[in-house]
């Protein structure tokens, strides 16, 4: 496959050189090099970018030892990424008047305010089964959030509690040892 005259002028021509190089040199290690070598003038051809996509596919269905090799041939003719955009230093915001960054007043939910965000350390376990249940309490305004694992994508979800759901749970759980505090 070194001389121009025989190069591949289609992909189809293209395709069945590589199918046909793969395939004479892919049992026989000490063939490698010289086969290597022919793949090698044709990513430096005409049709450089369709040898390189047919190449790629063909190398996922060979034998992880070669298919190594054949990727490492692949990533010296794989053509460089794209430039990054220079990134201009952001600017930081204009600082607002310190009246305006104070936290919200935390106020029981019903009473018509705001309630409180939810953050980590305003969170107290109440209780945790090592099965994968965790409750706990807000501290300000008494709210339950249920932990567990979602069985779809294997990550923790918390979701709160409603009144009612909370008083089902207190039944249902009220004799079991997992209850770091039952001071509800």
């Amino acid at each position: 496959m070194t001389d121009a005259s025989s190069a591949p002028t289609s992909p189809d021509e293209m395709k069945a050189a590589i199918k046909g190089i793969l395939r004479r040199i892919r049992h026989e290690r000490d063939q490698w090099d010289g086969g290597f070598d022919e793949l090698r003038a044709l990513l430096t051809g005409e049709l450089k970018s369709v040898a390189l996509e047919l190449l790629d596919a063909e190398a996922r269905r060979e034998r992880l030892e070669f298919q190594w090799k054949l990727q490492e041939l692949l990533e010296e003719f794989a053509p460089p990424p794209p430039p990054k955009k220079e990134a201009k230093p952001e600017e930081p915001p204009a600082e607002e008047p310190a009246a305006e960054e104070e936290e919200p007043v935390n106020e029981a939910p019903g009473a018509g305010g705001v309630v409180a965000p939810l953050r980590p350390e305003d969170l107290v376990p109440i209780y945790d089964d090592p099965r994968g249940i965790l409750i706990h309490k807000h501290k300000t305004d008494g709210r339950w959030f249920l932990t567990q694992v979602n069985p779809m994508t294997g990550q923790p979800q918390t979701v709160e509690l409603a009144e009612a759901h909370k008083s089902q749970v207190k039944e249902e759980l009220k004799d079991s040892p997992y209850w770091l505090e039952k001071s509800w």
